[in-house]
């Protein structure tokens, strides 16, 4: 049986992410039965790049991998504004683009940085009225999807504008942002329309595209290179505010018990700490868990606990 463990996956443009999950699934089933296997955040499937996949109970931190920054290359094309918001849309809209300048394109970039309210693509998986929006508009429905606020850390062009109007540009971005409506905001802000011609997921938090598996040539996924590339659960350290606690309050978060906080030692800072959670981790034991004040002491209190996928201490 596999311990619990991360895996970066390279995906192709053209594949689903729930075919990647399929596909690993297959890969692994081929030296033991019984794998679980899930993901971390789909990626559209025009789109190329990192999805992370969740192996055996590591399934249970979707939510969190989730909310993990994403960094993209994003080429973005002038001229026309298409129904999905990228190159595989019909047009709905066209205009001549020769006139926009690079400083032009930079002013509209920014105001795409920070917190804003962004209104997703209509080919999109939100629900909307118990149906997926692309689901309504795929059956001739119009979907009224309303904006939602979203997070643009940094996003800046490499590089120039080419003869057909292209240009790319680098995007870090939080939980919920479509790359696909930066390029749509961007070419209405400049008047003549634009969508996304490619785009790659180079990282989704720690994980990035540099160490994740690949398809071989013949479309399959080679199990032992996938165990080779399996990550522990101790990689979201980098992530998640890490802690350490005596055997016994250990033991009680692993009953489901609140445990003294004031017990525990910090092993890492983490980059962030996504809704208060921070993680516990001690001997094969991998903890989530809120913090609580409750008559004048902080609590941990635990939400999510995994037996296995510790990486090995070094002495």
């Amino acid at each position: 049986m596999f311990q619990p463990a991360f895996l970066a996956l390279d995906k192709p443009v053209g594949m689903r992410s729930t075919k990647c999950v399929e596909e690993v699934r297959r890969a692994l089933c081929a030296c033991r039965r019984g794998i679980k296997v899930g993901h971390g955040g789909t990626l559209d499937s025009s789109a190329s790049g990192v999805v992370v996949m969740l192996i055996s109970s590591a399934t249970r931190l979707s939510n969190i991998v989730m909310m993990m920054p994403k960094v993209y290359r994003a080429t973005i094309r002038l001229g026309k504004e298409t129904s999905t918001c990228d190159f595989a849309g019909e047009e709905v809209f066209s205009s001549d683009w020769r006139h926009v300048r690079e400083y032009d394109i930079d002013l509209a970039l920014c105001s795409c940085l920070g917190w804003r309210n962004q209104t997703p693509p209509k080919v999109s998986a939100i629900h909307v009225g118990g149906r997926r929006a692309h689901e309504i508009f795929r059956s001739g429905g119009d979907p009224e999807i309303k904006p939602r606020p979203v997070y643009v850390e940094s996003l800046f062009r490499v590089g120039g504008v080419s003869s057909c109007g292209e240009f790319v540009l680098s995007v870090r971005c939080g939980k919920g942002t479509y790359v696909r409506g930066i390029a749509r905001d961007i070419g209405r802000s400049l008047g003549c329309g634009a969508h996304l011609s490619s785009l790659i997921r180079e990282s989704v938090g720690t994980f990035s595209i540099s160490g994740a598996a690949r398809f071989g040539e013949s479309g399959e996924l080679n199990p032992s290179e996938l165990e080779k590339a399996m990550m522990p659960l101790s990689e979201l350290s980098e992530f998640l505010p890490v802690y350490a606690l005596p055997d016994e309050d250990m033991r009680r978060l692993e009953k489901g018990l609140a445990a003294r906080f004031s017990n525990a030692s910090r092993r890492s800072f983490g980059n962030f700490a996504p809704e208060g959670m921070i993680a516990f981790i001690s001997g094969g034991t991998f903890s989530i868990a809120r913090l609580k004040r409750e008559g004048g002491e902080i609590l941990a209190v635990p939400e999510i606990n995994i037996l296995g996928g510790m990486a090995e201490e070094k002495g």
